[in-house]
């Protein structure tokens, strides 16, 4: 009987013995219990109350084990917590940098992956919403901020620039393809002071740049920007 009492309190002391983590969490509803049942153990067993000190080791031992999966829990939600925020942050960075027009595959996956996360944590399920809200990270790591290529140009004087269709399809912000420069003429030509001489481009003219592989674009050209050349945003 008494090995029995001295097994519990080791049990009891095990559970003290839990990560450093678990400090937090160690005075619990159940720990206090298995304390307290601990010390009515042994008052019994020194007062010759073998039967109840037996009984009170039990509830000790019974408490102490309810007390380490409470513990387990409590770390669990906590590391997830932590983890799933910075899924959530991440996604409205992302969601920010226009992350679905320029990496859209792997913008879903995240999108999709902290709804499992965020499901499954009000359940409960803190293993599984983990792995979805680290899966949500591993697709958001590739997603970088990306200046979003000109949609209009606007053209100087020749002098100045030499623009001409030609040339500014050339720009590797618009085409980097120099035989693309009819891609701008078909969707400038109602604009030309003579619709059937793609040469003769006005001074100030805003020249429109349509999306030919489906690549976002937005604004006005600007020279001081250092644009990802569309070969390279294409591929996206």
């Amino acid at each position: 009987m008494k090995k029995y009492i001295l097994a519990t309190v080791i049990v009891f002391c095990l559970v003290g013995l839990l990560p450093l983590a678990a400090a937090s969490y160690d005075n619990n509803e159940f720990q206090r219990k298995s304390r307290a049942y601990s010390e009515m153990a042994v008052t019994a067993y020194d007062e010759g109350d073998y039967d109840g000190a037996v009984e009170y080791a039990k509830q000790a031992e019974s408490n102490a084990l309810l007390s380490a999966a409470f513990i387990e829990k409590a770390i669990a939600r906590a590391d997830t917590e932590t983890v799933l925020f910075k899924a959530h942050t991440r996604l409205t960075w992302a969601k920010d940098k226009k992350a679905e027009k320029y990496f859209p595959s792997e913008f879903e996956t995240a999108t999709v992956s902290v709804a499992s996360a965020d499901g499954l944590f009000a359940q409960e399920e803190y293993s599984g919403a983990k792995q979805y809200a680290e899966l949500a990270l591993e697709s958001l790591s590739v997603i970088r901020e990306i200046i979003p290529l000109p949609a209009t140009y606007r053209v100087e004087l020749w002098t100045k620039t030499r623009d001409c269709l030609w040339n500014i399809a050339k720009n590797p912000a618009v085409y980097g393809n120099p035989l693309a420069w009819e891609k701008l003429y078909e969707a400038n030509k109602k604009y030309l002071k003579q619709p059937a001489n793609p040469n003769l481009l006005k001074p100030g003219m805003i020249v429109k740049i349509p999306s030919i592989q489906g690549e976002y674009r937005e604004g006005a050209y600007n020279p001081s920007i250092k644009y990802e050349p569309f070969k390279a945003a294409k591929k996206k």
